[in-house]
């Protein structure tokens, strides 16, 4: 009989924002790194060579903007005042007090399924004296530890209403789907397409998306 033993399995949510947070904190890097360069051409041909830039950036991160306006993404960062400048060569996930956490666990109602873990988390991702606030969706298979969705979305600083109302979406959708599986709506394999559907509605700034196949793990 297979047991489930969780405090012997290192918790890597950690591991996976920081990478998330690393890949923020490199366009904020770059959009700082712009404002001190000394332009010789037009301000417009310096502005259009950023929004290039970052555009590859973006595309070689797997990050997704928004409409892909770029442009409003730069505006939007640039219109908030730098906070202290750091000196740290990677991003850093502050303790702040507005940060959240919950997670939410979908037990099996059948021993040959898995179970599933959703953790939802809020940060602030602070790079080259800017800010940004990442809202986080992770759900893994409970018994292998695999994730099947890895989302990470990103809000500027002005914008904290939009991403608390990123999170309370988030977990009113997976409640939403706990409760349909439980009232035997959907069955276990339609967990994951669900979840996918509804983290595909929720709208950021920026988003990096990565999902696995959703398969039904049986013992």
């Amino acid at each position: 009989m297979s047991t489930i033993l969780p405090k012997l399995l290192i918790d890597d949510m950690l591991l996976h924002k920081n990478i998330a947070a690393n890949k923020m904190g490199n366009i904020l890097e770059a959009i700082e790194q712009s404002k001190k360069e000394k332009m010789t051409r037009t301000a417009s041909v310096g502005n259009n060579k950023l929004i290039n830039l970052l555009t590859s950036m973006l595309q070689t991160l797997n990050m997704r903007v928004k409409d892909d306006n770029v442009q409003e993404v730069v505006n939007n960062v640039n219109k908030i005042g730098n906070t202290e400048n750091d000196l740290n060569k990677s991003a850093s996930i502050n303790k702040d007090s507005k940060e959240r956490r919950d997670d939410i666990k979908i037990v099996s109602k059948s021993i040959k399924d898995s179970h599933y873990q959703v953790d939802v988390s809020k940060d602030i991702i602070q790079k080259s004296g800017k800010k940004m606030i990442m809202v986080s969706c992770y759900a893994r298979d409970a018994y292998l530890g695999r994730y099947l969705i890895k989302r990470n979305y990103f809000y500027t600083e002005d914008r904290n209403t939009f991403a608390d109302n990123a999170y309370d979406e988030i977990l009113t959708k997976v409640a939403a789907i706990k409760d349909r599986y439980y009232n035997e709506i959907i069955d276990v394999g339609g967990i994951f397409t669900q979840l996918k559907q509804s983290l595909d509605g929720v709208i950021s700034e920026i988003e990096i998306k990565e999902d696995s196949l959703g398969t039904t793990v049986r013992r």
